[in-house]
């Protein structure tokens, strides 16, 4: 029995335990990995210097029958904003129809200026009654998805409901989708070596509370602003852009 016992240590002793646990295969698959980490650095070392915008920060004087008078933006949108945030920022007039507001938010290198607004207006006391994507039908014969909120918000003088149109617009295409912005940002920097500086733009309308008696014009004034957005969204993109 000890004989036995010893020539068996004696064969166990003679492997070689080292190559049984790392076989070379492995050694080539972590060669082939820090290589391909390498070649990736090096093929996108570019991208971020190659951020545009696919807007124009110079909204219209008109659009349509609408005069257009620039307005500051709060300093309340600045603070929590990075100081590369770009704004343009009109209050426009127009004749017979209820006033619209139209802001553009263009993110710098940091992408943290563009985000949900509802977080935002319902921080301000507004509520959101209705939320959906609303395809606006362009000149061109092309069509273009933005979204559309209906608001409500509590006053001294009785409730004051608003419509709040909003849409993302990237290097060379848009989309209404706060999702689907976060998925094309990292498919286009991965696929397409576009690193998109979104912008962000907001087309809203409020309809003050009627005298006793009278409904408010609601109609009138969504229309007024479907029509109002059709018509801005070629004078602040580009023609590279594709709407979506």
């Amino acid at each position: 029995m000890a004989q036995l016992s010893t020539s068996t240590v004696v064969e166990r002793s003679s492997e070689t335990p080292t190559e049984a646990r790392f076989p070379v295969w492995r050694s080539v698959a972590v060669v082939l990995l820090i290589g391909l980490t390498l070649f990736v650095c090096h093929l996108f070392r570019q991208i971020d210097t190659e951020s545009k915008a696919g807007v124009v920060m110079d909204l219209p004087s008109n659009v349509g029958n609408y005069l257009g008078f620039d307005e500051e933006v709060t300093d309340s949108e600045k603070v929590i904003l990075p100081k590369d945030t770009e704004f343009a920022k009109k209050h426009y007039v127009g004749f017979g129809s209820e006033d619209i507001t139209t802001e553009i938010v263009l993110s710098g290198a940091q992408r943290q200026s563009i985000h949900r607004p509802q977080v935002c207006l319902i921080g301000q006391g507004w509520t959101i009654q209705r939320e959906q994507s609303l395809p606006i039908k362009l000149k061109d014969s092309k069509t273009q998805n933005v979204r559309m909120l209906t608001l409500l918000r509590p006053s001294s003088t009785g409730p004051i409901k608003g419509y709040f149109i909003y849409w993302f617009v990237g290097e060379d295409k848009t989309t209404d989708d706060h999702v689907k912005r976060i998925f094309l940002t990292s498919w286009d920097r991965i696929v397409h070596r576009i690193n998109h500086r979104w912008a962000y733009v907001i087309v809203s309308s409020t309809i003050p509370p009627s005298p006793k008696g009278l409904e408010p014009k609601e109609e009138k004034v969504y229309s007024d602003l479907v029509k109002f957005t059709q018509e801005i969204i070629p004078k602040i993109q580009k023609p590279d852009v594709v709407p979506g």
